[in-house]
């Protein structure tokens, strides 16, 4: 109790200044008040903001889409979405030149996507099996409540958008994937949008890599604009201007009701999983230069476990794992266990001063040589034109495929577990 009233007091001190000694330092802590105003604030819209969306009985809205970086324009798109409890949405989009459009609908338990204008490019599927096929062709997986995510399918329309901003299946009851990187909530201001007056409210994830600013209609909780800074060698920011925003509005159920043409072809598109070696093929063995200094080569560790994992700077699983099996490192690497980090993506100096600032206790290899990529992309990830990090690998002493997986959360154990089961770990 004593602690409470003490950071109390202390707020009541800074926003008075009658002990500061200073007109300095009463404006000082006068700006620690407001800070301090200011996350609370933030921190209490932003939340209204997500209860919101997840207490709706039904939502819909149409957004201008568009991703850049500070030079080239990589996508344009309107899109406009219908969303209704518990487990419906329809979303249209239309590239902004309007040569290319795409539907996603999600029923109660399948979500179809089919492209009115005919099927663009998609990454896998064998060109020559569903040659003429591109204006009698739909996707289609299976969708409970909860489990789809609107925010990673809307890449497949080929209508120019990556991801959206706010993962939109928060509504449904899907977990929010970036709510446990957040490093804090902030409101910056007030501003006007399409007449509606809205607070907006900036939030950084992953110790500043990633920002996000919302402009948050005090009337409806709702955002009218949303801005999503990816801060990489060139930063990536994607901008989103929600228009003709309706709360709890009537949709008929029609609205979500698909089915293709009997003389339509179901697309069937490879996943992240099939690319992945299976369990017993000898892995591709490869030489890379180590960050440090030196180089490793696979088939020079022969007799050892090998960890092989992938990684890049801006994917928080990948910084969740790096200090788990830096420990793993620490307990278990004088028990034939080889760990090895490999990034291919990034700039090799950002990596590189990445690698440092977080400590990894295990050898590193950064190349994003064509060489070091077809590493990552051609041999270890075999679908092209799709991949993920992180994505792990144990090698057993033959050289030989023990396990493969993608991502980490904290308490994964599969890892350890092939470890134990290996001998290496007890």
């Amino acid at each position: 109790m004593r602690i409470r009233i003490g950071i109390i007091a202390a707020l009541a001190v800074a926003a008075s200044g009658t002990l500061c000694s200073s007109g300095a330092r009463a404006e000082e802590q006068g700006s620690f008040y407001a800070k301090w105003t200011d996350r609370r604030a933030g921190r209490s819209i932003y939340n209204r903001m997500v209860e919101t969306i997840k207490d709706a009985k039904s939502l819909s809205f149409e957004s201008d889409y568009v991703w850049r970086t500070a030079d080239q324009e990589l996508g344009h798109a309107i899109y406009r979405l219908w969303m209704k409890k518990p487990n419906f949405a329809r979303l249209e989009s239309r590239s902004a030149d309007g040569a290319h459009a795409g539907i996603i609908v999600l029923d109660g338990r399948q979500l179809w996507t089919y492209w009115p204008s005919g099927r663009p490019p998609i990454p896998g599927p064998d060109t020559t099996l569903y040659a003429g096929t591109s204006m009698t062709s739909y996707m289609r997986k299976r969708a409970e409540k909860g489990t789809a995510s609107l925010a990673h399918e809307v890449w497949s329309l080929g209508t120019g958008m990556s991801m959206t901003i706010f993962e939109l299946s928060v509504f449904h009851g899907s977990a929010d994937p970036m709510k446990e990187y957040v490093d804090g909530v902030i409101k910056t201001g007030e501003e006007r949008v399409d007449g509606e007056d809205c607070d907006v409210v900036e939030v950084t994830y992953s110790k500043g890599e990633r920002a996000r600013i919302f402009w948050i209609s005090k009337r409806d909780r709702l955002p009218r604009r949303l801005e999503e800074t990816l801060h990489l060698k060139r930063d990536i920011i994607t901008s989103e201007h929600w228009t003709n925003v309706v709360l709890n509005g009537r949709l008929t159920d029609d609205l979500f009701s698909w089915r293709p043409p009997d003389s339509w072809v179901e697309l069937r598109v490879p996943t992240l999983e099939d690319g992945l070696l299976k369990p017993g093929a000898e892995a591709p063995d490869f030489d890379a230069a180590l960050a440090d200094g030196g180089r490793f080569r696979l088939s020079d560790n022969r007799g050892k476990f090998v960890w092989l994992f992938f990684w890049k700077i801006e994917c928080p699983p990948c910084r969740e794992e790096i200090p788990y099996l830096s420990e793993l490192c620490r307990r278990y690497v004088g028990r034939d266990l080889v760990i090895i980090g490999f990034n291919s993506t990034d700039d090799a100096a950002l990596a590189a001063e990445h690698a440092r600032k977080r400590a990894f206790k295990f050898p590193v290899i950064i190349d994003p040589s064509p060489a070091g990529q077809a590493v990552s992309f051609e041999k270890y990830q075999t679908v092209k034109g799709m991949s993920a990090v992180p994505l792990n690998y144990i090698i057993d002493r033959e050289g030989r495929v023990v396990d493969a997986w993608y991502g980490y959360r904290s308490g994964d154990d599969r890892g350890l577990r092939n470890l134990r089961r290996l001998g290496v770990a007890r």
